[in-house]
């Protein structure tokens, strides 16, 4: 059995078990078409991890650059 989570901006807990199959696939398409820029990244993938924390990923991005440009991956002698 498997597990969807959806997070709403609303403060409610329900719990739902589906045991058909169809009823199942119907309810994926929907919410597929309702959001589907929602279901671009998978779970465990890197930038799904972020995907709430678009702030925090502009800081680690621009601190990275700053970081690279300050710090060169080569040093020339010469």
């Amino acid at each position: 059995m498997g597990t969807i989570t959806i997070k709403i901006p609303q403060d409610i807990f329900r719990e739902y078990e589906l045991d058909n199959v169809a009823v199942t696939e119907l309810l994926l398409s929907r919410l597929q078409a309702l959001q589907p820029e929602a279901m671009l990244f998978a779970p465990d993938s890197l930038s799904g991890l972020f995907a709430d924390e678009a702030e925090l990923l502009e800081a680690v991005t621009e601190a990275a650059m700053q970081a690279r440009e300050r710090d060169p991956l080569r040093v020339t002698h010469g």
